[in-house]
């Protein structure tokens, strides 16, 4: 059966006990910072994992216990990092790449957290969809308030903001607000919301905006639906404080079955939409707002998400039903390897980091 994103969320939340405060310990000899994918598996019998995959080599450098898996970690901007930020039930975990270990934690009181860092890597943005609210958490490791809420803005009640994703200059953040079909926008700093802008429904049936992603340019958000076999909608955000409605894909003009995220390549030229359901990719040109076609993916990999690294020719997508990594070309948008991982890869991310060996 097809489990919602808020289930699989639920998943991965459990056994962090002790563990949730552990000291650092570094397992490994340490090298220089290098080009590195964090990949959050859900594990097997003995629980979460992460494995680090060299960016360039796409070698496995290791494949370490951790308390928690986070499905969407904050994989864009400020890459030169070493923690992993992302949500589970209840908080928001900063994990250590080098060790697997979390380092800081932040508590959301909220079941779902997105999450998104600002370009300069001091903050982390929250989408808190049980409590409706909005959260900055200070993300700078050497700060005597890192991993705390350091500032909150209200959301309307019932919005259950379920995605957050946030300007390549960090001047405001955008939510996709499930609970009420609608778009936010909040400025950053300070951070309040702005403008909440209805989405158009085209029926009776409500759209259930799940995830949204920014492009690096700042033109339009893409906006993922979850109503039937879901959709894509695409909206003009060139003036932040009036988004429209410019565009809208279904299966008919040949999206995918489910779309659950979409990232953008770092140049902004085309959006990569990832199809749960029908286990591919679709090629959106973001110049013309054409699909440009699909990637097929293993059957039953049940893809969730992907990341570009920075030079934006290769994208890369965990295959939760497969235990691999998928690479994929771009811009001839083929798949040329799979990365054997840990056990349920869930989430990606990009770092530039020191590196166990």
């Amino acid at each position: 059966m097809h489990k919602s994103r808020r289930q699989l969320l639920q998943w991965t939340g459990g056994g962090l006990g002790a563990a949730m405060f552990a000291p650092l310990r570094m397992a490994f000899a340490i090298s220089e910072p290098d080009r590195v994918l964090a990949v959050s598996c859900l594990g097997g019998n003995a629980g979460p994992v992460l494995t680090l995959v060299h960016a360039e080599t796409l070698q496995v450098l290791a494949t370490l216990p951790s308390p928690v898996a986070l499905v969407h970690p904050a994989s864009r901007w400020a890459f030169g990092r070493d923690l992993v930020w992302g949500g589970i039930p209840g908080r928001v975990v900063g994990i250590n790449a080098a060790t697997g270990t979390i380092g800081f934690a932040a508590d959301t009181r909220s079941n779902l957290n997105q999450t998104e860092l600002t370009p300069d890597g001091r903050f982390v943005l929250c989408a808190a969809a049980g409590t409706d609210k909005v959260l900055k958490i200070d993300a700078d490791p050497d700060s005597p308030t890192a991993g705390r809420i350091v500032e909150t803005a209200d959301h309307y009640p019932g919005a259950n903001p379920s995605d957050l994703t946030m300007l390549a200059d960090g001047s405001y953040c955008f939510t996709a607000d499930r609970g009420g079909d609608t778009v936010s926008v909040f400025q950053v700093d300070p951070l309040r919301k702005v403008v909440t802008v209805p989405l158009e429904r085209g029926g009776t049936r409500a759209l259930e905006p799940i995830m949204a992603t920014v492009s690096p340019r700042g033109d339009y958000l893409f906006v993922e639906t979850a109503r039937g076999s879901g959709g894509e909608l695409v909206l003009d955000i060139s003036n932040p404080m009036r988004p429209f409605e410019v565009k809208r894909f279904e299966q008919v003009d040949g999206l995918g079955t489910n779309p659950a995220s979409n990232e953008f390549s770092p140049d902004g030229r085309f959006s990569l939409i990832v199809n749960r359901s029908s286990a591919d990719l679709t090629v959106v040109d973001a110049d013309l707002l054409q699909i440009r076609g699909r990637v097929a993916l293993p059957d039953g990999s049940a893809p969730m998400t992907g990341t570009f690294a920075p030079e934006g020719t290769r994208f890369f997508v965990p295959l939760s039903g497969r235990d691999t990594v998928a690479v994929v070309n771009v811009p001839e948008f083929e798949v040329t390897q799979f990365i054997a991982v840990g056990p349920k890869p869930v989430g990606i991310a990009y770092l530039e980091t020191a590196i166990p060996r």
